[in-house]
């Protein structure tokens, strides 16, 4: 049995590593994580303390009302309208794994506290990978749930359930969707418009009501260029001061809410988010912690893990749409 004294030190240069100064690990391999970003800094992240399923109280109908006046009957009829959909948590991790060879080299703490920084990183960067193509996946296996089920292309017909609540018999737990099949391009003019901002009207206004507007539109880094090519076109350039950068259509917005480009999103498809019914969920004491190093019975080596428990909720579908086939 390996000693008991070796895996602690382990463990507290693992501690330390994540406040010790260290040159910069650069990354040559992973995609940026802008949507992951958009959950853990925008108000969107909300950590729950353990169980097994997260509840969201829906409501999908109201009461009923009458005037009336001096001895006239009222209704009471007892009313239903209220219902709850239910998402497991699911868990993800990725090791870190320090071999006997690795650990007789870098035996001064110095060492120890670099290489477990390098590894660190790179699994920590491997775990969001994971999680933020899963954000633009559809469910399957033990992973959670993306948007292609919460704002699915065809809802009702993909998933046919969504919570535990059946779509296709409740038309008000169906996202938006905007099918863009018939046109040219996103930059082809369609009179004054182009047909990509007709698109990205409609579906504005489908996710809309009174202050119920959209908080983040995300799409596809060639979509993301043509809606750049259309702010820095014939008809909108602009001539700039000598030490501004001139023509740049970085970081164009629509209708005042910022649109973005992420490189796992789905072909053709844009999504309109309203993070204030679309959540990730988080478990306390698994948001990208680390556990102790442990060592296997049959190898010289040791091994721990950065874990994750989360789920991805709506609470309103219908404030989420998505555009697609978009050329």
């Amino acid at each position: 049995m390996a000693a008991t004294s070796t895996t602690e030190t382990w463990d507290a240069a693992w501690t330390l590593t994540m406040r010790a100064k260290r040159k910069e690990l650069t990354d040559n391999f992973f995609d940026a994580y802008p949507t992951l970003d958009m959950f853990r800094s925008g108000g969107a992240l909300v950590t729950d303390n353990g169980g097994k399923e997260i509840q969201a109280d829906l409501m999908y109908s109201g009461n009923s009302s009458q005037y009336f006046s001096g001895y006239d009957v009222l209704n009471t009829d007892a009313v239903d309208g209220i219902t709850a959909a239910f998402y497991p948590f699911r868990y993800a991790a990725v090791p870190i794994t320090i071999n006997y060879t690795e650990e007789m080299e870098n035996r001064k703490s110095d060492s120890a506290m670099k290489l477990l920084a390098a590894k660190t990183e790179q699994s920590m960067l491997s775990l969001r990978d994971q999680i933020n193509s899963s954000i633009y996946s559809a469910q399957t296996g033990k992973a959670p749930l993306g948007f292609q089920d919460i704002i699915a292309d065809a809802p009702g017909t993909t998933p046919t359930t969504l919570g535990g609540v059946t779509v296709a018999s409740n038309t008000w737990w169906k996202n938006k969707t905007n099918n863009a099949s018939g046109d040219t391009s996103f930059v082809t003019a369609s009179g004054n418009f182009y047909e990509g901002m007709l698109r990205m009207s409609t579906t504005w206004n489908d996710t809309s009501e009174g202050n119920e507007q959209p908080s983040n539109i995300f799409t596809t880094n060639d979509l993301y260029g043509s809606f750049e090519e259309i702010f820095e076109g014939t008809g909108y350039q602009r001539l700039t001061a000598k030490d501004s950068p001139g023509v740049d259509g970085r970081l164009p917005s629509f209708r005042g809410i910022p649109v973005q480009y992420d490189r796992d999103c789905g072909s053709g498809r844009m999504y309109f988010l309203n993070t204030k019914y679309l959540k990730m969920h988080m478990q306390a004491g698994m948001n990208f912690a680390k556990t102790p190093f442990k060592e296997p019975a049959n190898q010289m080596a040791k091994v721990g893990f950065i874990v994750v428990g989360l789920q991805i909720t709506t609470n309103n579908r219908r404030r989420q749409g998505v555009i697609y086939n978009l050329v």
